[in-house]
């Protein structure tokens, strides 16, 4: 089980040898959101809000279970170079604004998870309804289930960032 830090309500797997970081010195909102948008038609991210800040709990799994949870959403990734990193908004701004910035940065070497390359359907379900303000996962339990399956069809891609309005 990963624990992933979330301090603006946002939470991503991307894959980091395909992932392009830098939008600019200086970027604003609609321009970061539309990298996202663009990162997320290559099938390097997919990112979703959580609905409130916390530190996740995080259980990432090889196949496809009937789990379900208070929301989920599929989308497609294309694995390349092995591996995938499961991440938070705070990466994702710091690659955006420092071209020197990689990802996974060294304090997240521990969120990244083998996989092998090629084509995924990517199952990320919420266990729990944000409205709460609290997890209603068991203590030891994730607040996150995310899940990859090799599909016959793949999923349409995303265009914008699932439970999360701009």
């Amino acid at each position: 089980m990963l624990n992933v830090t979330d301090d603006s309500g946002f939470l991503a797997v991307v894959v980091p040898a395909a992932y392009q970081g830098f939008v600019s010195k200086n970027w604003q909102l609609d321009q970061l959101f539309r990298h996202f948008s663009a990162q997320m038609s290559r099938r390097a991210l997919l990112l979703w809000g959580t609905g409130l800040e916390g530190l996740w709990r995080v259980e990432v799994r090889n196949r496809r279970s009937e789990v379900r949870g208070f929301r989920e959403v599929t989308g497609p990734i294309h694995v390349s170079g092995g591996a995938v990193l499961v991440t938070n908004y705070e990466s994702l701004t710091m690659a955006a604004q420092f071209d020197d910035v990689v990802l996974p940065e060294p304090h997240e070497r521990n969120q990244v998870v083998p996989l092998p390359d090629g084509d995924y359907c990517c199952r990320i379900v919420q266990l729990f309804d944000p409205e709460l303000k609290e997890s209603s996962a068991e203590s030891s339990g994730p607040d996150f289930i995310v899940e990859f399956t090799r599909p016959k069809v793949l999923p349409p891609e995303w265009s914008e960032v699932p439970w999360f309005k701009l």
